[in-house]
């Protein structure tokens, strides 16, 4: 969704802008690459910098992540609502069986250097992956294991999986490393090798300057698709959310991705640019009330109905500033496999409480054998959580709960109470996988700790729709479980999701191409960023 900066405001500051006045717009350039227009040259201020641009590694590092994302290219591609796209690989087929994929790969690719690239490329950067001597995230090493790579020509791949898998495609997207550039070099050595900060990718542009200011990039001219409209793209570093807040506001980028909970003064401060934009980008992750369902009495169900029902998750949204979506169910709007639950309304929550056989006391406070309803809401010490959870326990109040909130570090948040499943009520968040599964999450196997089924949600039915979900590769097939499971969460209300939090993208307001889809990283803003333009141009 795109607005204008100063929509993003509390409306009580806008008049501070009137009183500031036009900042300069400042859009100098670091020398690299000819001079062109304004309307070609892009330059984006980021947090950090970068130390190894390679898809392999650049997941612990945002700046590696972002550079990565405009350099390389993967067999396929991630839609913005999760699905994989061609991009590599031209198209594929898979067995009945789920066991075996063919990829085939478009003719004529090259390399950044002029180097064709073909399967060896890909089976090269597998099995870098799957070496016993890899430094990389042992996460993305462990989704290839088992995992035999054959080349069977050099434009045809055939990948066999130990067992069938409905998320595998989306693991394709991965970078693809050259292998003429890297052959020889011990699995081991490559993490720091001088490849990754000069690296030679198959994506829409390529690095032509790098120092400890700034990273350009230049269009690929022999990119598959076309050269990209943008003539350059540049990435100025900087050391904190402050520094980047004030190089916006001063005009020294014109381009930056804020922090998910930016400061009001930060806004106001580039708000006043009226050649700037922000678009709100739906993070593929979402800020849950989690309700400890192994406990009294939260393991009644009736109960936890009413709690969901009582929060009001579009005030809650409108309380964080209104970037994001209201909560609903394990699934996150935009996604493929998204359907709407059907939740009750506020207004309903009442009788549900009274349904549940928690009616009200002389004092307003809900009861049961002279039991009060009194619950310790317990959150992560960050001032946007904390006033979350105090809002949340302020609409809980209204229908006659008692709630005190707590506060502890994240790490004690998570090692004593989320894991030991010692709570009542928590909010915390967690980010998703691009594959929509949540079997992770809900399904009773996940229970035990560190699994992350933290709710402590036990239901056979769920677990069979979870389990089928996962190893059905039909997608409208899949999608009704999906739906269906959406369905049982709306009946049990295991948890609340009260939020899908967002974040914000500022940019030139003449820039078209953006896409909204989902924020799965940070660098999914660069999605579809060959066809985007500036007034027009090229």
């Amino acid at each position: 969704m795109r607005r204008p900066l100063r929509s993003l405001l509390p409306a009580r500051l806008l008049y501070l802008l009137a009183l500031a006045g036009g900042l300069a717009v400042i859009a100098g350039w670091y020398a690299f690459g000819a001079p062109g227009g304004a309307h070609d040259r892009y330059v984006e201020g980021v947090i950090g910098a970068p130390s190894r641009i390679n898809p392999l590694f650049a997941r612990s590092n945002d700046v590696d992540a972002d550079l990565a994302a405009l350099i390389f290219s993967g067999l396929t591609r991630i839609d913005g609502d999760g699905a994989p796209r061609p991009d590599l690989a031209e198209r594929w087929e898979v067995t009945p069986d789920g066991l075996t994929y063919t990829f085939r790969l478009r003719p004529g690719v090259l390399w950044h250097d002029g180097a064709a690239l073909d399967a060896a490329d890909v089976a090269f950067t597998i099995a870098q992956l799957q070496a016993a001597g890899f430094r990389g995230p042992p996460a993305l090493a462990a989704q290839w294991t088992g995992v035999t790579v054959t080349v069977a020509d050099p434009l045809t791949l055939v990948i066999e999986l130990p067992a069938p898998s409905a998320g595998f495609l989306a693991r394709t997207a991965l970078g693809v490393l050259p292998r003429h550039l890297l052959t020889g070099l011990d699995p081991a050595q490559l993490a720091a090798s001088p490849f990754n900060l000069a690296p030679v990718g198959s994506g829409p542009y390529r690095l032509a300057a790098l120092d400890a200011r700034h990273a350009g990039l230049e269009r690929y001219a022999g990119h598959r698709g076309g050269a990209a409209a943008l003539r350059a793209i540049e990435l100025r570093f900087y050391a904190d959310r402050a520094a980047l807040e004030a190089a916006l506001a001063g005009g020294d980028v014109n381009a930056a991705l804020l922090a998910e909970s930016p400061t009001v003064e930060g806004l106001a401060a580039v708000a006043a640019r009226a050649d700037l934009a922000a678009t709100a980008l739906v993070r593929s992750g979402y800020t849950m009330l989690y309700l400890n369902n192994q406990r009294a009495p939260l393991n009644d169900p009736s109960l936890r109905r009413a709690i969901a029902a009582a929060i009001d998750r579009r005030a809650l949204l409108e309380g964080t500033g209104g970037y994001g979506a209201a909560g609903d169910g394990p699934i996150v709007p935009g996604s493929w496999a998204y359907a709407p639950g059907q939740w009750p309304a506020p207004f309903e929550a009442d009788a549900l409480f009274d349904a549940a056989a928690w009616p009200r006391g002389t004092d307003g406070v809900r009861a049961r054998a002279g039991r009060a309803l009194a619950l310790e809401l317990v959150t992560n010490a960050d001032p946007a959580r904390e006033a979350l959870a105090r809002a949340v326990a302020a609409q809980l109040g209204e229908h006659g709960a008692r709630v005190t909130v707590v506060s502890v570090g994240a790490a004690e948040l998570i090692a004593r109470r989320l894991e030991p499943r010692d709570y009542q009520l928590a909010l915390f968040g967690w980010d998703t996988e691009v594959d929509p599964d949540p079997y992770g999450a809900w399904h009773s196997s996940q229970i035990p700790a560190p699994g992350r089924n933290v709710a402590g949600y036990r239901d056979a039915l769920a677990d069979l729709l979870l389990e089928g979900a996962r190893v059905t590769l039909d997608v409208d097939e899949r999608r009704e479980l999906y739906r269906r499971l959406s369905e049982r969460f709306v009946e049990h209300a295991p948890s609340v999701v009260l939020l899908y939090p967002a974040r914000v993208y500022v940019h030139p307001a003449a820039l078209t191409g953006l896409t909204d889809g989902l924020l799965f990283a940070p660098a999914d803003r660069f999605r579809g960023v060959e066809g985007w333009r500036l007034d027009g141009g090229g």
